[in-house]
Parts: structure tokens; sequence; C-alpha cells
């Protein structure tokens, strides 16, 4: 397998086998844009899909032909993911990445259609240009959805704002809402936690329904729904067999004092990590971390 550490110059594409099928997924983290490096939130998105994909909300019999929006899509890994298991995705971005995007869209599907003798029981997947809190754009996408999906779509203040008023226009009283993404400030976090809280049902998904291999402490998932939204037992059900955590429950409040041990945590992960490369048997799963780990170190470090 190709080299896929963070942020290397030399990664120009990253491999996952997902669901059967092994996608090439190109970015580019020399660019000057943030979307165009496939970052390691997707792929724990993707992998949770995976792991809770033979039953419950997520099997495919369930999710076929349901509409998916992903917002800030980048290089489109959790979109695939979604039209995998049989949803009709529009993956939108800003314009400055949609040419990266859509090659990838464009060379995925047609590999899996490839691949895939029944290719019914795959979905589809078509990419738009999505800036958040542009009417037009949201107006031309046709909203409500089934599903808004976004993974590292949080990490500055100023977004926070934009995208809950985007996600509250692609809303129905339905829509379910997921969201993945690495903790970088807690400040940020936090805040984003209180809005979200505001408006909607915010759940935690713990990490015994993510992939073993492919998860974080720093890394988070969450799935939200409307409060207005009327439960019936079909719902209740498939919302507990994701999530353990109530809305406002104190068991959401403590996965968000959580991260305050994040440092320590990760620092007891990447010593681990160090005792394996000594011994060489670093997958490609932990030198991403572990170069993630060394870019947040880094970035500290002021050179005089």
């Amino acid at each position: 397998m190709e080299d896929t550490r963070l942020n290397s110059p030399s990664t120009s594409a990253v491999t996952l086998e997902l669901l059967g099928h092994k996608l090439h997924i190109s970015q580019d983290p020399n660019s000057k844009h943030l979307g165009t490096t496939v970052w390691d939130a997707s792929m724990v998105f993707v992998k949770f899909l995976e792991k809770n994909s033979r039953k419950g909300r997520f099997c495919p019999s369930k999710l076929k032909g349901k509409r998916v929006i992903e917002l800030g899509a980048g290089c489109g890994l959790a979109g695939l993911g979604m039209a995998l298991l049989g949803c009709e995705v529009i993956t939108t971005d800003q314009v400055e990445v949609l040419p990266l995007l859509m090659r990838n869209v464009e060379r995925n599907t047609s590999w899996i259609l490839q691949a895939t003798p029944d290719s019914a029981s795959i979905g589809s997947i078509e990419v738009a240009e999505l800036d958040w809190g542009n009417q037009e754009h949201i107006k031309a996408v046709g909203p409500p959805f089934d599903y808004i999906i976004g993974t590292d779509v949080v990490y500055a203040e100023h977004l926070l704002e934009p995208l809950m008023q985007t996600i509250l226009a692609l809303s129905g009283p339905r829509t379910m809402i997921l969201l993945g993404y690495e903790i970088r400030s807690t400040i940020v976090h936090e805040q984003m936690i209180q809005m979200w809280k505001k408006n909607f049902i915010v759940k935690s998904i713990p990490k015994s329904k993510m992939d073993s291999k492919y998860q974080h402490p720093s890394i988070q998932l969450f799935m939200m729904e409307s409060k207005v939204r009327s439960k019936c037992k079909d719902d209740a059900c498939t919302a507990s067999e994701i999530s353990t955590s109530g809305h406002g429950s104190d068991e959401d409040d403590e996965s968000c004092k959580a991260v305050e041990g994040e440092n320590a945590a990760a620092k007891t992960i990447c010593n681990g990590n160090l005792v394996d490369l000594e011994k060489k048997e670093l997958d490609d799963w932990e030198i991403r971390r572990c170069g993630a780990m060394v870019a947040r170190l880094l970035r500290d470090v002021k050179i005089t």
C-alpha cells in the first residue's frame, strides 16, 4: 500500500478498503485549501458506517434511496461511503475544491460500477457547489434531505454560525445529521456543542460503535435530529442501536468534558506507537495518527 502519512508532500492518494471495494481518493496536501486533504475523521466516519451496515439504521435495505447531502466534502470519501450503502448523495464544497472532488467521484464510481455485477445495490453521487449560507446554492440542491453529513467541517469559530444556518436550511423534521471531526480547539468544540444543543437532540456515538482500528480519542462522531421530530417506536429502537447517549444527558456532558484529557490520552497512545515503531509494526493508520500528533506539536513550537 502506498504511503498515507498525513499531509506528506509525496502522498497524492489514499487507498481504503470499504464495503468490499477499494477506494482510491486523490488529494493535494500542498494546496492552499484545507479541502484537498483526506482528513482522518472521514476515514473514521466511513469505517463506522461499514461496521454498522449489517443491521439497524445503516444497513443498505434501510438506506436504499435515501437522499443525502455532504457539506464541506473535500475529497469526497464520506459521500462515497453513503453511496455504497445505496443512498442518493449530493456531495458539496466550495468552487475551488470541486475539480478534485469531481475527479474522485467520477473515478471511484466508475471502478465501483465495473466491479459490481448488481449495480442496482449501489446508490448515486453527484457534485454541487455549496457555500454555507448561500441561499441560491441551498435552494438549488433541493432540500430537505434524509441525511446531512460532514467530516472535519468544524475547525474555526467564524464558521460555526454559517454551518448551523445551512444545516437548518437543508433539514426537515425527519432529517438525521451525522458529523465527525477531530478536536483541535476545545473553545470551538464547546461553542459548537452549545449551539447544536439549542437546535437539535445531540447524541455522541460511543467508541464501541466505531471500527476497532479506525478511531482515536480526539476524533468524535455525533448524530443529531430535530427536537420537534415525533418519535415512533422504530425510530427509538434504531437510535438506541447506535448511541447510548440521551439528549442533554450526563453522558453527553461527560463526552465533552473528556476532551480535557485529550493530551494525556494522546501522549500515551503516541508512546505506544513509538514502541511499535521500534519493532517496525506500525501500519498506515497508526502512521497517520503519529503524523497528526507531530503536526499538532510542531504547530505550538515557536522557532526563534
